[in-house]
């Protein structure tokens, strides 16, 4: 089978950077069919799963789904109170607290209800979350033997007290879906892709489960994934892509609202605007402690409800935005570049809001590419300030795995858990020394084994701007998404480039706007972190560009713009 000729050759030579050369391949890669996703019933523990909820959906006993509180698993937990309201059956749910009750199960929350759980069988599912909770499992069903759980996670097995009961984790080596690195979300849809077919198999709600069209639930899919950052495996390229295809379909009136909130109105999407639009809007509730927001949002039964709900998402994400600045601004008051440098990494131990922690992590990544870590004071103990626990979280850059270095740190670690990329942690502040100390020595060798690993050829694709920008390359260039860990935004160089009309944008003046000189027309670009080099590019606009095509959104309109990703 040839290559189909009307594939640009740009578009052939990225896709052979990914080792992707073969037709068949290549045409998998820019056109994925869900025909060719992975049967539910590979996944350990899904039979048993889906059996135990058949049996409480005939019985009409009580069904709790308990999320957590990121983009991951509030759209997992609609997700599956969307398709439970479809089959016709009322589910409760809880969102912990990110502040108060922290990550995952607690005990608390089902004692404070001793009534509701002490009397009648109750079934509690987790998304994205549990699989480090064995112990408060077994506290719980302690206290109420009349409990189940089903807990549905994809974080990293942990090493002791994996909870007894039916588990659905891809991250389990004897999972057949060990190799497809599913999202909490991606789990989620599994398992109503997998009730739906007992459902009918079984004739138990058969007519609701038939008019089902799974394909609707994909959109939740495709706003978890991208926002959690998993790899781009192909199955979850499949889903990713074909839930950008529901999402600008959706007849969800959340998803619809969302949509019109991002000002996103030609329903066209792609994973940077999930990344950079959709998932701060729906992690901010999370974030300062109101997550229940994000789920009504997104299992809102009316388009009257979506736009009150939308419109307070936008005020708290407007809140989220300026404790985020100030937490930013103490954490690079609070890091001495020297140190960064020679550790290779940014630990911030301070005055830290814990519900930005992980935007700060991502910014300080992004502003010293390394990896960081940020804390903040969750329990102060006046009798002993040595074991006020800190928590916050971590983040990576490609290559460096966090968890192998976090193992390595346990012992000075209450609690910690996550992937590769991203993080979170518990500790006693009399332990914050030991665990620097431990911590900077582990990823070393981390950076050691990266460089050990590093490829000896450069993926970045030689292509002026002028001939990248054709409607036909640009087409193609969207079927090469979603981009994300383990499928990267294509890179170029233009080492002919004219830079014009620079100027500085940003509060602080930190990023350049500029123009693209091009044959018949000029292009817009944009450079994060590129203020400082103003001065220089007004004397000098001769230079070679290294950078990435993207969408910029404005008040309604659409255009293509550059992303520079480095000037010399």
């Amino acid at each position: 089978m040839p290559v189909n000729k009307n594939i640009p050759d740009v578009i052939l030579e990225i896709l052979q950077s990914k080792g992707i050369s073969d037709p068949q391949a290549v045409n998998r890669f820019l056109f994925p069919k869900l025909s060719e996703l992975p049967d539910p019933f590979k996944m350990k523990g899904m039979k048993e799963a889906v059996t135990l909820i058949g049996k409480y959906l005939e019985k009409d006993l009580s069904i709790l789904i308990w999320g957590d509180y990121d983009v991951d698993g509030t759209t997992g937990t609609a997700l599956l109170i969307n398709f439970f309201k479809a089959i016709d059956k009322d589910v409760q749910y809880h969102i912990p607290n990110r502040i108060t009750e922290g990550y995952g199960l607690n005990s608390e929350y089902f004692t404070n209800r001793h009534g509701r759980f002490s009397n009648t069988p109750s079934l509690v599912i987790t998304v994205d979350c549990g699989i480090s909770d064995g112990k408060t499992i077994a506290e719980i069903q302690k206290t109420f033997p009349n409990i189940e759980f089903i807990v549905s996670d994809h974080h990293t097995l942990p090493q002791s007290n994996l909870p007894a009961c039916t588990t659905l984790n891809p991250s389990d080596s004897l999972c057949g879906f060990h190799n497809e690195k599913l999202a909490g979300v991606g789990v989620a849809f599994y398992l109503a892709a997998g009730l739906r077919s007992f459902l009918i198999e079984t004739d138990l709600l058969a007519a609701s489960a038939e008019k089902i069209k799974l394909k609707d639930f994909l959109a939740f899919v495709a706003l978890g994934t991208v926002a959690d950052m998993v790899q781009l495996t192909k199955t979850n390229r499949i889903l990713v892509r074909a839930g950008f295809e529901a999402l600008e379909n959706t007849n969800f009136p959340g998803l619809k609202e969302l949509l019109h909130c991002c000002n996103i109105t030609d329903y066209k999407i792609n994973s940077e605007e999930i990344g950079f639009l959709f998932g701060p809007l729906l992690n901010a509730p999370g974030r300062l402690g109101d997550s229940d927001l994000s789920v009504k949002t997104l299992t809102a039964d009316t388009p009257r409800q979506a736009v009150k709900l939308c419109k307070s998402l936008l005020k708290i994400n407007d809140q989220r935005k300026a404790i985020c600045a100030d937490s930013f601004d103490f954490a690079l008051t609070f890091t001495n570049p020297l140190e960064v440098e020679h550790s290779r990494c940014a630990i911030v131990q301070g005055d830290i809001h814990l519900g930005v922690a992980g935007i700060v992590a991502s910014k300080l990544v992004e502003y010293y590419k390394v990896p960081a870590v940020v804390l903040g004071l969750k329990t102060k103990n006046k009798n002993d300030p040595k074991k006020n626990i800190l928590t916050g979280s971590l983040r990576s850059v490609d290559g460096i795995d966090l968890i192998s270095i976090l193992e390595k740190c346990s012992p000075c670690l209450i609690k910690f858990g996550g992937h590769t990329m991203a993080a979170g942690i518990s500790l006693y502040s009399k332990d914050f020394k030991d665990f620097k100390q431990i911590f900077i020595k582990e990823l070393s060798r981390a950076w050691l084994l990266k460089s050990h690993n590093a490829c000896d050829y450069n993926n970045t694709i030689n292509c002026t701007v002028d001939k990248l920008h054709s409607s036909k390359i640009l087409s193609y260039l969207k079927l090469l998404e979603p981009f994300g860990p383990g499928n990267d935004r294509p890179v170029f160089i233009d080492e002919n480039a004219t830079i014009l009309n620079c100027r500085k944008v940003g509060s602080d003046g930190a990023h350049l706007q500029v123009a693209i000189r091009g044959k018949f027309a000029n292009f817009k670009g944009i450079g994060f972190g590129f203020g400082k080099l103003l001065s220089s590019l007004q004397k000098n606009p001769y230079r070679s560009i290294t950078y990435s095509p993207t969408i910029n959104r404005y008040r309604g309109t659409k255009s293509w713009q550059i992303r520079i990703i480095d000037i010399i």
